[in-house]
């Protein structure tokens, strides 16, 4: 959210609320006049609220629709004072006073109640005065203040969307990152495992005058597939994935795995669903021949087959996607 003090948001147009009455305060017998001090009270619980108290943007519903009843109830009420004492000079603020509440509910989220009441002071004012309501009595200038409200709500709300939309492109890169960043230790790591269990064994082939026993040249064997999976998987080997693979070569299955960066562009969450998707498929898998691919410039981002020797018909053929 775009957040404005609201000391310097609110300062200048609750000066100005106040202000507009001050001038019909100041005609005589303002104590006789209770139709209008009504209207100024009514007014001065909708302006002041809604200028200077709720904490966000949006204005509450409960005083939005308070502001819409004042906005109805004030120029009747100054209507009915004009008619009683047979004077219009009374009351003259109260055109750009509602137009003032109006203009705050809109800035504030609320545009439909704000539209409301523009309509109800307009048709009172045209209905009561006529056409020239709208030069002599300020309706047009109300109307456009009422306007460049609504304007400036959209323009607030649009802004705070896209505000809302960076946050969450710049969360979610945060943990692409996160997320890159942890499969990058984790793969170091596990090429140290490897390595570690790699340079003795290596030591003690070249060392070695014996033959190599069947079960040393499967370690072996096992041993330099690991190495390749570091290698040719990168970014596609999790926990999970490894152990699926160690069980299918201990079953005697050639498993391949090959990144080709079809799951780069992915988060932590989604690729992780993609593997769970692909171990899922290989549980009935017993002999034959693996291969889990990510190519890129595809419209999906993994595939996964599982073939016997001398059968056409894969036993799993699956294109994942997001």
């Amino acid at each position: 959210m775009i957040v404005i003090g609201r000391l310097v948001a609110s300062l200048i147009p609750f000066v100005y609320a106040i202000y507009l009455p001050i001038q019909s305060m100041l005609l005589p017998n303002l104590l006789g006049r209770t139709f209008e001090l009504l209207a100024l009270g009514v007014y001065l619980f909708a302006v002041a609220p809604s200028l200077l108290f709720y904490k966000g943007l949006r204005l509450p519903l409960p005083q939005a629709l308070y502001n819409l009843t004042a906005a109805i109830a004030m120029p009747a009420l100054v209507i009915w004072q004009r008619e009683s004492i047979d004077d219009n000079s009374v009351g003259g603020w109260v055109v750009m006073g509602t137009a003032v509440v109006l203009t705050v509910t809109a800035v504030r989220q609320q545009r439909l109640v704000a539209v409301l009441g523009a309509l109800s002071l307009t048709i009172q004012l045209l209905v009561t005065y006529g056409p020239l309501a709208a030069v002599t009595g300020g309706l047009i200038g109300a109307v456009v203040l009422i306007l460049a409200g609504l304007g400036v709500s959209a323009g607030i709300q649009k802004a705070n969307a896209e505000v809302d939309g960076y946050r969450l492109q710049e969360k979610t890169s945060r943990a692409q990152i996160a997320a890159t960043n942890t499969t990058r230790i984790e793969r170091a790591t596990r090429l140290q495992q490897v390595l570690g269990v790699a340079i003795p064994m290596l030591t003690e082939i070249a060392n070695s005058q014996a033959p190599l026993s069947a079960e040393r040249k499967k370690q072996a064997r096992l041993l330099e597939l690991s190495l390749r999976d570091e290698i040719r998987g990168r970014n596609l080997l999790s926990s999970e994935l490894r152990f699926e693979i160690n069980r299918l070569r201990n079953l005697g299955v050639d498993v391949a795995v090959l990144d080709e960066g079809g799951t780069d562009h992915l988060d932590y969450a989604t690729k992780s669903e993609l593997l769970k998707a692909a171990i899922s498929s290989l549980q009935e898998i017993t002999n034959g021949r693996v291969t889990i691919r990510s190519p890129r410039g595809e419209s999906f981002a993994l595939t996964v087959v599982a073939t016997l020797p001398g059968q056409a018909q894969p036993l799993v053929s699956l294109r994942l996607t997001p």
